[in-house]
């Protein structure tokens, strides 16, 4: 499946919720939801596998209907042969490495800032590595509230590449976890910053990667998505109340920073989707609050902000 995108040609046919590897076994989770909804989570893909076939076929073996986060809109366009229905939560920022997306002179600052002696490094797998990055992300800036669960992998595994940034005493000050869409496209899965780290360090390293994925020949990279980013729906609307809902959770889930973060590199955004079979209540919304522990992360800010208040 191919999508055009501002010059240059976007090769995949996976959602971010789902990656590529060597093993020709597809691996995933069913996730339950409520009593009629399943999430389909952890999807590992052989890269010859048929991403609708295998779809089509969990379709088949399971009763109850499923949902998939994550899709772009060529993906969605299939899902909707399948009976599937789609609504857009928000964009994904994606990079071609053929172009310079390190234009602007406050950037360079920045990462010239960050790189100030500090050591960037691709970190291979191992269990000590695995557990490391898991002490890692308790030490990172929001390390110390209710985590997400279910949006992302925060897990090293074997078909993963992890880069840091780092002292010469291997004193961590960034982390970026990635998986493989396609054999030429790279997404994230993490973007980690300790707290109090120096200012630029995650700029840096998303430079020091870049310039690695376009050396060994990987055509494009996506930083990620991020939620509650589309405006011109109607309020009454799926889209709409969704995205209207998340931008009212900004105190708890900071989707303007992370924006703003991402466009610094001038990426390309391209429409992400959520996609599920049947029905999607406000019933079903509300259960997913809390299964990706939305729901506790938004009483903890919110419990915070009353503290700071009196």
């Amino acid at each position: 499946m191919v999508q055009s995108v501002k010059g240059f040609k976007v090769d995949y046919e996976l959602p971010s919720s789902f990656c590529r590897y060597d093993d020709l076994k597809p691996e995933y989770k069913l996730l339950k939801i409520n009593r009629r909804f399943n999430w389909l989570k952890d999807v590992h893909l052989a890269y010859d596998n048929q991403l609708i076939k295998f779809v089509d076929d969990i379709n088949s073996y399971n009763n109850t209907p499923i949902i998939i986060d994550g899709c772009n809109e060529a993906v969605s366009h299939y899902l909707n042969d399948l009976g599937f229905e789609c609504i857009r939560i928000g964009k994904e920022a994606i990079l071609d490495l053929a172009a310079d997306h390190i234009q602007k002179k406050s950037l360079k600052e920045l990462i010239r800032r960050g790189s100030r002696k500090k050591y960037f490094s691709e970190i291979t797998f191992s269990e000590d590595n695995m557990d490391k990055l898991k002490t890692f992300i308790k030490e990172t800036s929001h390390g110390d509230e209710p985590q997400l669960k279910y949006l992302f992998n925060n897990t090293f595994l074997p078909f993963n590449r992890l880069f840091v940034s780092k002292d010469k005493n291997d004193f961590w000050y960034g982390a970026i976890l990635l998986s493989y869409k396609e054999k030429y496209f790279v997404q994230t899965e993490l973007i980690l910053r300790r707290k109090h780290a120096p200012v630029g360090i995650m700029e840096a390293l998303i430079e020091y990667i870049f310039n690695q994925l376009k050396m060994e020949g990987v055509d494009i990279w996506s930083l990620g998505a991020v939620p509650f980013t589309i405006y011109n729906q109607s309020i009454f609307s799926k889209e709409g109340i969704i995205n209207f809902i998340g931008r009212r959770l900004r105190f708890a889930y900071n989707y303007k920073g992370l924006f703003q973060f991402k466009a610094k590199f001038n990426p390309v955004w391209i429409d992400y989707y959520f996609c599920f079979k049947s029905g999607l209540t406000l019933l079903l919304l509300f259960s997913i609050l809390i299964k990706t522990n939305l729901s506790a992360l938004t009483a903890h800010k919110f419990k915070q902000k009353l503290l700071s208040a009196l």
